[in-house]
């Protein structure tokens, strides 16, 4: 046993080289990552602030593109502009009277991880337009 001690010095240079590739592999994903999912939250955050909105009830598919680019000018989000707000963002009306309307955003956000390699975020989101003045 105290022969095996004595003979073990450490890592190789193979060693080194192979855990700085694995940390620099993980550094590159997360790097790539981050955009995609801090879009994703500052969306989701104004998708909620549109979503309850005192007058969201009666919104219409326009004035509720209108309140939701309001709440996305603090941000450096510059996906969505009011041309292509009316495809992401529409209000579906309820299928049964009582039923709130619901708000619907859905858009696709991409990031080159390598080369041809992308990452993919598919935002998909539902919300109840719900308060005082619902409308069936």
């Amino acid at each position: 046993m105290r022969r095996m001690i004595k003979k073990q010095n450490g890592m190789t240079a193979l060693g080194i080289v192979f855990i700085l590739a694995l940390l620099g592999g993980v550094v590159l994903i997360v790097l790539r990552l981050f955009p995609l999912y801090n879009e994703k939250f500052q969306v989701d955050s104004a998708l909620n602030a549109t979503a309850s909105r005192p007058n969201a009830v009666t919104f219409t598919n326009r004035e509720a593109g209108k309140a939701f680019l309001k709440s996305l000018a603090v941000t450096n989000i510059s996906r969505f502009n009011n041309k292509n707000i009316k495809e992401s963002l529409v209000i579906i009306k309820p299928k049964k009277k009582g039923q709130p309307r619901i708000l619907h955003l859905s858009y696709e956000s991409r990031n080159v991880f390598v080369g041809d390699i992308y990452f993919v975020l598919v935002y998909d989101k539902q919300l109840p337009l719900t308060g005082p003045n619902v409308d069936g």
